[in-house]
């Protein structure tokens, strides 16, 4: 699997191209909503925002082994249990400022874990993760979105 987290000038570069108007493959986002998307959930790594597991333990420790542990891609049309069926309202004033608070955030988590490794922050899926889960993590889960546009 390629490293997207840990070669973010392509990542951007990548997003760059994002036309706002451009309509998804699957699901319902838009453009902007998606990297607001992926900026929220790096929140859930980098301590900003701390999760709880939504799962039972068993599950979760299933669904982990499932999205870390093997090859497999997430699956369009997963719905995590703490987003609702419509996207979040929009936070930022443009797709450009989406992007500049996805990169911070992004700083924010290689941050959080230079000063805490052996941190395990809460997915509210899969329980808790260490770092190498984390960017195992991310790197599907920016795929997944990139593929939703058609930019992976």
């Amino acid at each position: 699997m390629v490293d997207i987290i840990h070669h973010r000038e392509s990542i951007f570069e990548q997003l760059r191209k994002l036309d706002a108007d451009k309509k998804p493959e699957f699901g319902v986002m838009t453009p902007q909503h998606m990297v607001e998307h992926l900026a929220y959930v790096v929140r859930f790594s980098n301590g900003k925002l701390p999760q709880k597991l939504h799962y039972r333990d068993e599950k979760a420790e299933k669904f982990k082994q499932y999205t870390i542990y093997t090859d497999r891609e997430l699956m369009p049309g997963f719905k995590a249990p703490m987003l609702g069926d419509e996207p979040a309202r929009l936070v930022h004033t443009d797709i450009n400022a989406a992007l500049a608070n996805l990169h911070q955030e992004l700083e924010d988590f290689d941050a959080f874990f230079a000063n805490m490794p052996d941190a395990k922050p809460v997915s509210p899926t899969l329980g808790e993760l260490d770092y190498k889960e984390w960017v195992i993590f991310h790197n599907k889960h920016f795929k997944h979105h990139l593929k939703q546009f058609g930019l992976a």
